[in-house]
């Protein structure tokens, strides 16, 4: 029996390491990326900056880091934070401890499963029509169905449909509407796994922003001296006609304060700026989400129903009926990125050194 224990710890830290390993040379692959190269290379850090990165990354991580990150994130905001988290250490270290069950990942990260935490807790979801699991095709109540009785289901319907499990950015995501087409014939090309939900409308004050797109806000939840803390949130917008929110597919996000206002600047991934929305020319500047607390109380919620997780990056937005909606629960792969982009500050503020001293106890075992 002893032995059995010593080797499943000696293959669960392996295991862990080649995670790093990957995860870290992912991220590092990213900042080799012209693009952001030609940003980070406008910046030269000072003797003085250097130094204070240096002081926090040796006294509580145990080492330095490279400058490309504070570079970056400094040439992106205009602002200096010492406090800046390089990727590196998001991904494969933060992200891969407080997640180190894989099984609980990959569980949450659906969005069949999820819908159902979310009910279960009382956080309001998309209603679902129908559903397809492991190949099995499913109603609202979970019953059962063939393809004839989804059509009929789905007659008259405008849907929003999207895979359940490995789905990012947008990926693989569309918009059905049964006037327009054969909605099944798309759906039998969607694979085993996907969700077929309500076009969420949007409340009057995201909608005026940019009505094409459901307009979400990524917000980061991580669990920490027993109480689940609210990193710094940023709203993601659509622009250009697409039904599409994410930075990935050409989306605009901007920092939000805790009181629903919007923060001045508006950025696209490689640092496109925008004061107004170039569609509707709404500016951003002060502009206020009503009713915004509503996403930081439900997000807190859904993350204490699950805390086998230790950090999870959760998609909101806020419907018609003032409420908030939960769109999917983003259980790895976190983009630390979007936050500091947008805020201008490091994602975990007067936690950081803390949080450093953990992960430079976790390398250390």
């Amino acid at each position: 029996m002893k032995f059995k224990l010593i080797l499943k710890n000696t293959l669960k830290l392996y295991l862990e390491k080649y995670y790093h390993s990957r995860k870290l040379h992912a991220e590092i692959r990213k900042f080799k990326d012209p693009r952001r190269k030609a940003i980070y290379s406008k910046v030269k850090l000072s003797s003085d900056q250097e130094k204070k990165i240096d002081e926090i990354f040796v006294n509580y991580y145990g080492k330095k880091v490279s400058y490309i990150w504070h570079r970056h994130y400094t040439a992106f905001t205009g602002n200096f934070d010492p406090y800046y988290i390089p990727e590196i250490l998001f991904i494969p270290e933060f992200e891969s401890y407080m997640n180190y069950n894989r099984s609980y990942i990959n569980v949450f990260a659906d969005k069949n499963v999820i819908s159902i935490i979310a009910a279960g807790v009382g956080v309001h979801i998309p209603e679902t029509i129908i559903s397809k699991a492991n190949g099995i095709l499913r109603d609202n109540e979970y019953q059962l169905i063939n393809w004839k009785r989804a059509e009929e289901i789905l007659s008259k319907k405008t849907c929003f449909v999207k895979p359940s499990i490995d789905s990012d950015s947008g990926r693989g995501c569309i918009l059905l509407d049964s006037n327009k087409g054969d909605m099944i014939s798309a759906l039998k090309g969607m694979g085993d796994n996907f969700i077929v939900q309500e076009r969420i409308i949007c409340s009057e004050s995201i909608a005026k922003i940019y009505s094409n797109s459901v307009n979400t806000f990524r917000v980061m939840t991580y669990i920490w001296d027993g109480d689940v803390v609210c990193a710094p949130i940023i709203m993601r917008i659509g622009q250009g006609g697409s039904f599409l929110d994410n930075a990935h597919a050409g989306g605009m996000f901007i920092a939000i304060n805790d009181d629903g206002t919007l923060h001045k600047k508006a950025f696209t991934e490689f640092r496109d700026e925008f004061f107004e929305h170039p569609d509707t020319h709404v500016a951003f500047e002060g502009y206020i989400v009503n009713n915004f607390d509503k996403i930081i109380a439900s997000a807190k919620k859904m993350h204490s129903a699950i805390p086998q997780l230790g950090v999870i990056n959760w998609d909101f937005t806020i419907d018609k009926n003032e409420e908030p909606i939960l769109i999917e629960a983003n259980t790895s792969g976190g983009s630390i990125w979007l936050f500091q982009m947008a805020w201008g500050c490091g994602v975990f503020g007067k936690n950081t050194p803390a949080i450093l001293e953990w992960l430079r106890g976790r390398n250390n075992r």
